[in-house]
């Protein structure tokens, strides 16, 4: 694959990931502290809006998988789902506040489910097009590898929303408009990428559909290690759903301004970007989920550290999120690197491409593990809020802010490295595959 189609299908994820961080980062801290929801409302319709998210991927993938058209079956549904993608995004955050606590709550609950409807149908064909536009075991390694740079770059830009916002003397208007540039960008972004992989879907296009029964389906994805890769992703989809969620709030609670979390967001990003070459160069030599493993043990000692040791030094805070950066870096890059390999090698098992439903179980899997962030944010956020109902000032005790940063994303992040152990396929594995499928 020319090395401009490889940056241009990365580029979409630069608009997937912009309106993915923003709604991570922000909404929970959003609908808490500007529209001024009840933190368990507001964590229940997170979580409905993911389960719905976890619920239709594998459809999507399914259908994904069994469309015929000339522009792609996985091509034409982020070619023409990218309007619509970004005007769900946008939707989310015109929530009117002066409406009463139970209709904003389902306005809110209806918009995520909007927003997770559009996503899902953008996001799993999107992510099935690695294994179409290549079948190197490297070469997919360095794309998830530009996915990753973008990804980053995004984060950081998205991250700019809580530094932007509380600089501003009307903060709802400035992130109004914030959220509107991200539309647009995501809406391009998507093109571009529609364009880069213009073609590598003819070949697929004359063939015939092949029916598959929905118990072959579940058959695939009972396999072992499609159990064990997806028990993984829900793990660290929790986890870094409750960072992410967390951290405004660690911001304003323990280290006293809601505006060192995006600076903070900041410095791990960028630290996370100069890393992933490194981490990609590691996993030509050595094995992907040993280095996984290495790196969430670190990730678990410094979010601890920063966690419960951390509080008034802001120098230690960033410092720590610098370290936490590089250690981070390897989970943006190397799971999503696994998903491909395990498309080949079932492929290999039954003669059947399946390259949409395994990235939709995948993604499916991943927005389960969000929603199980969500609504795990909003009681433990219930539980240790000690302002009265009525009060306009809301306050939380410290130790469960402390609880939901520096401990339970490393205990998921830990847990599911440790169940990765078990998984089996790896480079050798994949090249065997071609060496028999080649001589074949």
């Amino acid at each position: 694959m020319k090395l401009w189609k490889k940056w241009g299908y990365a580029a979409g994820d630069m608009g997937i990931s912009i309106s993915y961080f923003t709604v991570s980062f922000f909404l929970m801290y959003y609908f808490t502290e500007y529209l001024k929801m009840d933190p368990f409302l507001a964590g229940l319709a997170i979580f409905i809006g993911k389960l719905w998210d976890g619920i239709n991927d594998p459809f999507i993938g399914i259908l994904s998988d069994k469309t015929k058209s000339k522009y792609g079956k996985k091509r034409v549904y982020f070619l023409f789902g990218a309007f619509p993608f970004a005007v769900s995004f946008l939707l989310l955050w015109f929530i009117p506040p002066q409406f009463s606590e139970f209709t904003k709550f389902i306005i809110a609950t209806f918009t995520l489910l909007l927003y997770a409807t559009t996503y899902s149908f953008v996001v799993v064909p999107y992510m099935a097009m690695i294994p179409v536009i290549s079948k190197n075991y490297n070469e997919r390694t360095q794309i998830t590898g530009f996915r990753a740079i973008f990804s980053s770059a995004a984060t950081i830009t998205g991250g700019m929303v809580a530094f932007a916002i509380s600089s501003e003397s009307n903060e709802a208007i400035a992130l109004k408009y914030l959220v509107i540039v991200f539309a647009i960008f995501t809406f391009f972004s998507l093109l571009i990428a529609a364009a880069s992989t213009k073609g590598y879907e003819n070949s697929e296009h004359n063939k015939p559909v092949v029916e598959v029964k929905l118990k072959e389906y579940l058959k695939i994805l009972t396999e072992n290690n499609t159990l064990i890769l997806m028990i993984f992703k829900l793990f660290g989809a929790a986890a870094t759903g409750c960072l992410s969620a967390s951290l405004p709030y660690f911001a304003q609670y323990i280290l006293g301004d809601k505006g060192i979390s995006s600076k903070g967001l900041a410095i791990y990003v960028i630290s996370s970007a100069l890393f992933i070459y490194i981490w990609n160069k590691a996993s030509y030599r050595f094995n992907k989920k040993n280095l996984i493993l290495l790196s969430n043990i670190f990730v678990f000692l410094i979010l601890f550290i920063i966690g419960f040791f951390v509080e008034t030094n802001v120098l230690y805070f960033y410092s720590g999120c610098f370290f936490l950066g590089i250690f981070m870096s390897s989970y943006l890059i190397l799971p999503y690197s696994l998903v491909p390999d395990l498309v080949d090698y079932c492929r290999y098992k039954t003669g059947v491409h399946h390259e949409s439903i395994f990235f939709g179980v995948w993604i499916s899997t991943h927005q389960l593990g969000l929603a199980i962030s969500g609504i795990m944010i909003g009681v433990v956020l219930k539980l240790s809020q000690i302002s009265s109902q009525g009060s306009e000032i809301i306050k939380y005790n410290p130790l469960g802010i402390k609880i939901l940063f520096g401990l339970i994303p490393g205990i998921l992040l830990l847990t599911g490295s440790l169940i990765l152990q078990l998984y089996k396929i790896n480079r050798n594995t994949i090249e065997e595959i071609n060496n028999n499928e080649n001589n074949y």
